[in-house]
């Protein structure tokens, strides 16, 4: 179903010569978009638009589809499974148009020969579908893949950014960051999510606007108040455009242009107020608007075409009633008195049963037939006719005159207790009737038809002015955001830097304001991050427990950087971002039984795609990689991972349990590496450890343990399992000191073993921050996995 907030995307792909066009619609708004792109950036421009059907095109008689990219393909298969695949049309007949509305000055002309087939395709299929309304879309507009970072689609759907992992908006950084008055503004606030800028020009363009605001509060308030009253202007055109509009979007139409015109006076009127109290001196007079402000305001009030725009909007008021019930009808919406012809015939439709005529009428078929008791009806279906009861027609009908009048009318109707005729003259009365309910209808619905034609032949003026005003309420709700919750505006520049100072995770951050006043909530605790090239170094290994806050340090990061490029401020006291040109996010995976694909193998996946396309100007998060295997396997994988990334200088953020990862690559990663951990606070009594506290803070360092048997206990599992799990655990440890074994790398591998079992507790048992039981567990299998290490014995190796 259609909401506002939301697009409703028709996509298109085509292959041709190492090259994806890929072009989407939506019928609702008359947008249309299209961009080429290579295999490995597909699935990253299919989020883009998330769109909800796509058309492939088929290859042969039997109307296979293409192969896609493997990214793409699980894109569909995993962040859009609802999505409705359609092939249309053999591929050979996916061909630029050349006729209709096509010219020499076509914008297809200008784009590239597959996203031209990928833009056809839609056209074509839209026609078909809905009976040559493509005439009605706008003009595809190309835009660059380049522009935009590339978010993989295990980071769209891993971070969370436009849905949570359960497909609803709530606990999306969308939701989070959605203060919007308009259905245009959130809509296009969610395309700026989807499409961060590698632009720093547009970007500084953003930002500049939304410091204006965020600097005058009271302005921002009256313009965000002023926004509550537009409506929205693009699929009212749109809907108008197609055929099935209404006189209600033609009045909020002419409403949102009235509105329009009093924002911009509005910010004018502050800005020349703001002018006047500045000191005269030099630079004055550039101090005006920002850039992207200014432009808005020239699209709402100073195109060619606003002063047609303007009697438009009057000539709308002036004919339509302000009844909005009355709007939604076919008929009765013009206003009395606008239209004399109109007045005429909706005078002869009019009825009042206790009008001097009506009443004239009844008794003169009263005196005809000789009853008091005879009654003139008027009903919409019906119009005119008398009514008798039963009783009183039969005595009617003893009565000779009476009886001679009655044969003179036509009897159309008996009831249960009434018998009703009609005369001619009656008749001719219904007869009007019709004829001036057609011409009412008549009337009104040229009144409506002028009224649109003069609305659509500024068309393109006023998609430009429903552009303008999203646009402004974007900018609006990312300095609202910014003042209600101390975000601040990021620095960006084309380093590879990454430098955050008390940055914070803006959808938990949410969460705690939301509940504040619940009992036992904590604030939020503010994490600062430094990533860049030696002696800085691009990649900080982090350890520490589960549940200590590692994955919300490496999401909430990821989450900075989208909302710097998207144009947004963000929570943080300080941040530097050197562009990123791709986001990848591996922090989780699940099993592919359908594609007979392991956790593990889906993480591998992931780890290669990874390492194959990151540049030194990406950023890497990466939670837990190896674990899905044993203990040595493992640590040599993300070891390996480790060095690659480092010698690529990839911003990395690298969680694990494997602390041994940097005595193992420490100095083979050129001085890229660099220790964290989040700190862990004991509370002891008797030498022994009462409980712990996560202070959620990250600091320099490894961590020293990964509590595990502690996690077990936070999560449930019987004191019995958690006490003999300690037992076991302090036994593997105490070999490394007292020497049970000669082989020291095989104890330390059996340890490493026994805390990966009880480190990865968290991954078995909570989902997020440690929230929801994901799986039961048992623990009678994890005894036995401890007991099964520990009863290895060096003897075996003699």
């Amino acid at each position: 179903m259609l909401t506002p907030k939301e697009n409703n995307y028709l996509a298109s792909l085509f292959y041709d010569e190492d090259k994806w066009g890929l072009a989407w619609a939506d019928l609702s708004t008359g947008e249309f978009v299209s961009t080429t792109s290579t295999s490995e950036k597909l699935g990253s421009a299919i989020l883009r638009c998330t769109p909800k059907e796509i058309l492939l095109p088929s290859i042969g008689e039997e109307s296979t589809t293409v192969d896609m990219p493997k990214d793409a393909a699980a894109l569909l298969d995993t962040v859009l499974p609802d999505i409705c695949m359609r092939t249309f049309r053999p591929a050979s007949s996916f061909i630029p148009r050349t006729s209709g509305r096509q010219t020499r000055d076509s914008p297809f002309k200008t784009l590239d020969a597959s996203e031209q087939a990928a833009a056809s395709a839609i056209l074509d299929y839209v026609d078909f579908t809905h009976h040559g309304t493509s005439a009605l879309i706008r003009a595809p507009l190309h835009v660059e893949s380049s522009d935009h970072m590339i978010i993989d689609s295990s980071a769209w759907r891993g971070l969370e950014l436009a849905k949570s992992l359960g497909g609803s908006k709530a606990s999306s950084l969308l939701q989070a960051i959605d203060s919007t008055t308009t259905p245009g503004g959130s809509r296009l606030l969610a395309a700026h999510l989807a499409s961060p800028l590698m632009h720093l020009e547009l970007l500084e363009r953003r930002l500049d606007a939304v410091s204006y605001f965020y600097g005058q509060e009271q302005l921002l308030q009256r313009t965000r108040r002023q926004l509550s009253e537009v409506f929205d202007l693009e699929r009212n055109l749109q809907r108008l455009s197609i055929g099935v509009g209404t006189p209600k979007d033609l009045k909020n139409v002419a409403s949102t242009i009235e509105e329009a015109r009093q924002l911009v006076e509005l910010v004018k009127s502050h800005e020349r107020l703001r002018h006047s109290q500045l000191p005269d001196l030099p630079g004055k007079e550039a101090l005006g608007l920002p850039p992207l402000l200014r432009d808005c305001c020239n699209s709402l009030v100073a195109n060619e075409q606003y002063e047609n725009i303007a009697k438009a909007a009057e000539e709308i008021h002036a004919a339509l009633k302000d009844d909005y019930a009355s709007l939604n009808s076919k008929s009765g919406f013009v206003r009395a008195g606008y239209s004399s012809e109109l007045d005429k015939w909706q005078a002869v439709l009019r009825h009042d049963p206790k009008s001097p005529e009506k009443q004239q009428l009844q008794t003169k078929y009263r005196e005809l037939l000789g009853s008091t008791r005879l009654r003139v009806v008027f009903q919409a279906e019906k119009g005119y006719f008398l009514d008798l009861q039963h009783e009183e027609n039969a005595k009617l009908l003893k009565n000779e005159d009476s009886r001679r009048e009655l044969e003179k009318l036509t009897l159309f109707q008996s009831l249960k207790n009434s018998v009703r005729y009609r005369s001619e003259e009656l008749r001719q009365m219904n007869r009007e009737l019709t004829e001036a309910a057609v011409e009412v209808e008549r009337v009104e619905n040229d009144i409506f038809s002028k009224l649109r034609d003069r609305v659509l032949l500024v068309r393109d003026e006023l998609q430009a002015m429903a552009s303008a005003i999203s646009q402004i309420d974007v900018v609006c709700s990312h300095a609202q955001v910014a003042l209600d919750r101390n975000f601040t505006r990021p620095l960006l520049d084309g380093s590879c830097e990454l430098h955050i100072e008390d940055g914070r995770h803006a959808v938990v951050e949410a969460a705690h304001l939301r509940g504040s006043n619940s009992k036992g909530m904590r604030a939020f605790v503010p994490n600062s991050l430094h990533l860049a090239a030696k002696p800085v170094g691009s990649c900080w290994l982090l350890t520490g427990p589960n549940m200590g806050g590692k994955s919300t340090f490496l999401r909430q990061n990821a989450h900075l950087v989208v909302l710097a490029q998207m144009g947004s401020f963000v929570p943080a006291k300080f941040a530097r971002v050197g562009l990123v040109d791709k986001l990848f996010c591996r922090v989780g995976s699940a099993d592919d039984l359908a594609a007979d694909k392991s956790t593990f193998m889906v993480e591998m996946q992931e780890t290669s795609t990874i390492l194959i396309q990151a540049t030194s100007r990406s950023l890497v998060l990466m939670d837990e990689v190896g674990r899905g295997t044993a203990v040595n396997d493992g640590v040599a994988i993300a070891g390996a991972v480790l060095e690659a990334l480092c010698a690529k200088q990839t911003r990395t953020l690298f969680a694990t349990h494997f602390t041994a990862l940097s005595d193992l690559v420490g100095a083979t990663c050129n001085g890229e590496l660099r220790p964290y951990r989040m700190e862990v606070l004991e509370h002891q009594v008797g030498g022994k450890t009462k409980h712990l506290v996560f202070s959620h803070r990250v600091v320099e360092g490894l961590a020293a343990q990964s509590y595990g048997v502690n996690t077990a206990a936070l999560a449930g599992c019987p004191p019995s399992v958690v006490a003999r799990a300690s037992e076991l655990l302090s036994e593997l440890t105490h070999e490394t000191t007292v020497g049970r074994h000669t082989d020291i790398n095989d104890v330390e591998s059996r340890l490493q073993r026994a805390l990966a079992v009880l480190g990865s507790l968290d991954s078995e048992l909570v989902s997020g921050e440690g929230n929801e039981m994901r799986h039961p567990i048992d623990p009678h299998q994890i005894l036995d996995e401890l007991r099964q290490i520990l009863s290895e014995n060096g003897e075996e190796r003699r």
